[in-house]
């Protein structure tokens, strides 16, 4: 239980530092917040220092975060300043990036779920 309250303190003080980082490097480049907890989650995690224990709460925890970043990201689009035929454009692009990732999917493995879900992974990044 002492991991995990070590783990929490560590990612609410990285949730803190994220923003603070951004503001004190935007005079010189623009950067993200999401760019920051990105790096400090990959650096205090176990990837690198390991500070901050993978747990069946803090993976849970970092599930919903990914489902904040899209639904943030998704709701910062403005439709109204790309209507028209950028919205043609990006929308055709996403659709054929789709079926490739799709079509890459059953190249690798003839069930649809899987590819389905290659597809949609692939067609997001």
């Amino acid at each position: 239980m002492q991991s995990l309250s070590v783990s929490l303190v560590l990612i609410a003080a990285m949730a803190v530092a994220a923003p603070l980082a951004a503001r004190f490097v935007e005079r010189a480049v623009k950067v993200p917040i999401v760019v920051f907890e990105i790096v400090l989650g990959m650096l205090l995690g176990p990837s690198l220092l390991g500070w901050v224990q993978s747990t069946q709460f803090t993976d849970t925890l970092a599930d919903f975060g990914l489902a904040m970043l899209f639904f943030v990201a998704g709701n910062e689009i403005d439709f109204r300043a790309i209507r028209g035929r950028p919205l043609g454009r990006a929308s055709a692009g996403w659709v054929i990036s789709l079926a490739a990732g799709v079509a890459a999917g059953f190249a690798l493995t003839s069930a649809a779920e899987p590819a389905v879900i290659i597809g949609v992974a692939l067609c997001s990044t």
